[in-house]
């Protein structure tokens, strides 16, 4: 099946391919053989326009709105589909249950997902996971050739002598750890 992904704005995580687009189609789009259009929703912000976006694409093939600000639920992962090459998801959920966050309504408790390759590593909760799916995406990271990225947020709570040791040998660019609440400042302080 053929499809074109429709972004409402650009973001370093956007795809880039040829069926990858940014707001509403070009005179060229309307000769686009395609079977379906997804617009892909990221932030709630950006529903109103993802509403107008739907309006336009219409006439290019059936359109379906879709993504975390919808409230829908990530099932599997395709890499390249709504996220750029080598941006990875190896989970969805998270078992913390806090109040404030959307990802246990959506997703649901934590589920490992077939590891694929990539550098950025966008879970929910990477650090809820089973030991061995752990050490497989670090081994995976490994494989590489680029240093690693973890955007998706780490839960310093979680965080065991053993992964800073492989987290030490994977040199990431940046990593970025849950900072919800101010209790969450004192125990996300740690040295390498």
């Amino acid at each position: 099946m053929k499809i074109i992904r429709v972004f409402p704005r650009k973001t370093s995580a956007t795809p880039t391919d040829e069926l990858a687009y940014i707001g509403y189609p070009s005179m060229f789009s309307s000769g686009i053989e395609v079977d379906r259009v997804h617009i892909s929703v990221a932030f709630t912000w950006d529903i109103p326009e993802a509403e107008l976006l739907e309006k336009a694409w219409r006439h290019v093939a059936p359109v379906e709105i879709g993504g975390p600000a919808i409230g829908q639920r990530g099932e599997g992962f395709i890499p390249g589909m709504y996220l750029k090459k080598g941006y990875v998801i190896t989970s969805r959920g998270c078992n913390n249950s806090c109040w404030f966050c959307s990802v246990p309504k959506r997703e649901g408790g934590i589920r490992e997902l077939p590891i694929t390759d990539g550098w950025n590593v966008l879970d929910d909760n990477l650090l809820a996971c089973s030991e061995s799916h752990i050490r497989s995406v670090f081994a995976m990271l490994a494989r590489q050739g680029k240093r690693p990225f973890f955007t998706g947020g780490l839960d310093a709570v979680r965080l065991k002598p053993w992964h800073v040791e492989e987290l030490v040998k994977l040199n990431p660019v940046e990593m970025f750890f849950a900072y919800d609440t101010p209790n969450d400042r004192d125990r996300n302080v740690f040295c390498v």
